[in-house]
């Protein structure tokens, strides 16, 4: 791995970093190195992707072995659980989406597809549950004896390789932990989780530089991983800090001494004997001109680097280990300014190459390059794939859109969603689903989607046509229109509604699934079960409460008459048609608008002499009255102010309904006028 920095660059950006970093005082403001440092690695990052080689269906993102007890993420993408173990992020690396709470179940269907088509060798089932429980309970030695057993018959098992080195590392023989995760990274090369532990690793055993190197490509493979870039800073902040506000001492010291120029030596794995030495980027050797700018960096009191950072090494002498030349003349004025700078430097070295018998080999961490493996090609699928194993247990037909619960059950999206209506539990195993109710992320198992389309196409493309046959009768807005039988309803005028009944619930989705967010309002009627004319209703916005109820706000639509009715799934439906105003012309259009302009007359008299109490009332839920329109015969549901008049005065329902049924303009506003006679009379004057 040759990682090409900018030397000049890179000192630019260390020197940005110190001065906002000596005026601020936090380590937190070294993020901006960070992410320079991450800008130079990302070249690499992609190539290393691109070394992996595309992944095979049944394979974990995480490790990129096959899914061993599969866990799907809240996200809706599918882990190992071993891979989760413990996960430090909870972002998914593949979509960045939140991968939901602790614990994580395993998914049960997949869990037995991957058992029935790749059976684990005997006495690997749960065995990674069993190793983790040894490993958290402190019982090493146990856990490396079953691990080592286990391995002789599944040696390919990436994840026991790093249970193994994690049991290494606890028995404090780093050498065996080394060369564990070493093995791993030679088979994936592109897996942040395992560089993470690598750095860990070496960050508790005093490497700074080398776990500062692991962290680095870390993030370079996930800029999310957040925990990584906590410890990588605060090395960083080790390294730099306390920095003086006057930092012009380094340069004064480099024209003192000079070092000669020392080649890179690789960090071999499990030494602890020998220190590494490092040598700057080329554009900083011997000639190279330095820029202006930079003669105002300056040099750190560095103590608690050395002293970090020679835990568990030997002592170097500066004769030993030189440091290249940053200026026209760069001389260290001792010894231990050669080893704090080379220190402080060593971020922006190029990885150098081993001269082994003539012939140049890469060190990829601690691993030849002629060593490293590619990923093994992709499991081979069974030839009959069962139909059987991929039906919903609640509709026994095909997933359609499969959704994995927090217990690990797998159901169609808009089968869990009805079940959930009624009672926010599981409907196999009954454990409450009240935080994934209150959530609604119902994310679907994308993996369970990719093989029913790639292994099952004729019969996804049946149920597709079955679902869009069912889309299409839903969306008919004269045939089969789903009826809310509760109150009245006017066009032009809001009524907000509280959906709870499970019923309703699921009509109200499905005018929202459908994008028709249009059904019927009418009122009850003891012997047709509701009324004869009604209201459409228009949604506008729906809110969600955390136990299943929604506010529903929608506003009045067009009148309709009720032709037949019907029943789907609990709610009422109705075939209607709509109503319109009759038109007039000439002298009746004429005398229409005089008897429009003294009603409207009226009832803003009538509306300006209520109580004070009762117009807040009326202009808190309704609104203002609307404005008279000039075109009375303009709107098929007549002039506005009129309905909003009719839901505002206290009238019963039944003569309401009766004016809401009229299709003349002229007996409406007759009515109305009536009402309001009835109701100015106890007015005052």
């Amino acid at each position: 791995m040759a990682v090409s920095l900018c030397g000049t660059e890179a000192l630019l950006a260390l020197k940005e970093a110190l001065d906002h970093y000596s005026s601020h005082s936090r380590p937190r403001q070294l993020g901006a190195l960070v992410d320079y440092l991450l800008q130079q690695y990302r070249p690499w990052s992609v190539r290393e992707k691109a070394a992996s080689g595309p992944r095979g269906i049944l394979s974990c993102p995480g490790c990129h072995g096959l899914l061993r007890e599969p866990v799907a993420a809240q996200c809706g993408h599918t882990y190992c659980w071993s891979c989760l173990r413990g996960e430090p992020r909870n972002q998914c690396r593949l979509c960045r989406g939140d991968m939901g709470r602790q614990p994580r179940r395993t998914c049960v269907l997949l869990k037995q597809l991957i058992h029935k088509w790749f059976p684990l060798p005997g006495g690997c089932s749960g065995l990674d549950r069993d190793v983790t429980e040894l490993l958290r309970a402190g019982k090493h030695r146990e856990a490396l004896n079953k691990i080592h057993k286990a391995l002789e018959a599944d040696p390919q098992n990436l994840t026991l390789r790093v249970y193994r080195a994690e049991s290494y590392a606890a028995l404090c023989e780093f050498g065996k932990a080394h060369e564990e995760l070493d093995f791993v990274l030679s088979k994936q090369r592109n897996n942040p989780e395992v560089y993470f532990k690598k750095a860990k690793m070496l960050q508790d055993t005093g490497h700074m530089y080398e776990s500062l190197i692991f962290y680095l490509q870390c993030l370079a493979l996930d800029e999310e991983f957040a925990l990584a870039r906590c410890e990588m800073e605060k090395i960083l902040h080790d390294f730099l800090s306390p920095v003086p506000e006057n930092v012009e001492g380094i340069l004064k010291d480099l024209e003192r001494t000079s070092l000669p120029n020392t080649p890179l030596k690789p960090f071999v794995l499990g030494s602890d004997k020998e220190e590494p030495s490092y040598s700057l980027p080329r554009c900083l050797e011997q000639g190279t001109q330095m820029p202006k700018s930079m003669s105002t960096i300056g040099t750190s009191v560095m103590q608690r680097t050395q002293s970090v950072h020679a835990l568990g090494a030997a002592k170097i002498s500066a004769r030993e280990e030189g440091l290249k030349r940053v200026s026209s003349e760069p001389l260290l004025s001792s010894q231990e300014n050669g080893i704090l700078l080379k220190r402080k430097f060593s971020l922006f070295e190029q990885d150098a190459n081993v001269c082994e018998d003539g012939q140049n080999k890469h060190i990829k961490h601690g691993v030849l390059e002629s060593e490293v493996h590619t990923l093994p090609p992709e499991w081979t699928m069974p030839d009959g794939i069962d139909t059987a194993d991929f039906e919903c247990s609640l509709c026994m037909r095909l997933f359609y859109e499969p959704v994995t619960t927090p217990c690990g059950h797998t159901f169609c999206k808009k089968c869990l969603e009805r079940c959930l209506d009624h009672t926010p539990q599981c409907p196999l195993c009954k454990e409450s689903l009240t935080e994934y109710l209150a959530s609604r992320n119902y994310n679907m198992t994308y993996l369970l989607e990719e093989l029913i389309k790639k292994y099952l196409p004729e019969e996804l493309s049946e149920r597709k046509k079955i679902h869009e046959e069912e889309t299409d009768e839903l969306s008919n807005l004269t045939k089969n229109v789903p009826m809310f039988v509760c109150t009245m309803a006017y066009p032009t005028v809001p009524c907000p509604l509280h959906v709870f009944e499970p019923r309703y619930r699921l009509m109200i989705r499905r005018c929202m699934e459908t994008g028709t967010k249009q059904f019927g309002m009418c009122i009850s009627d003891p012997e047709k079960s509701f009324a004869d004319y009604g209201c459409m209703l228009q949604i506008r916005n729906v809110h969600f409460l955390p136990d299943g109820r929604s506010v529903v706000d929608t506003i009045g639509g067009k009148r309709f008459r009720v032709l037949k009715r019907g029943m789907r799934d609990g709610y009422y439906t109705a075939d209607i048609e709509y109503l319109t105003d009759s038109q007039v012309e000439e002298e009746e259009l004429e005398q229409l608008k005089q008897l429009h302009d003294a009603v409207y007359a009226q009832a803003c008299r009538w509306f300006q002499n209520l109580r004070y109490r009762f117009r807040s009332q009326i202009l808190h839920h309704f609104g203002s009255m609307p404005e008279r329109e000039s075109n009375i015969q303009g709107i098929p549901n007549g002039p506005a102010w009129c309905w909003w008049l009719l839901a505002v005065l206290p009238v019963d329902p039944r003569y309401q309904l009766s004016v809401l049924s009229m299709a003349s303009l002229k007996d409406r506003l007759l009515k109305i006028q009536h009402i309001l006679t009835y109701f100015s009379r106890d007015q005052p004057k």
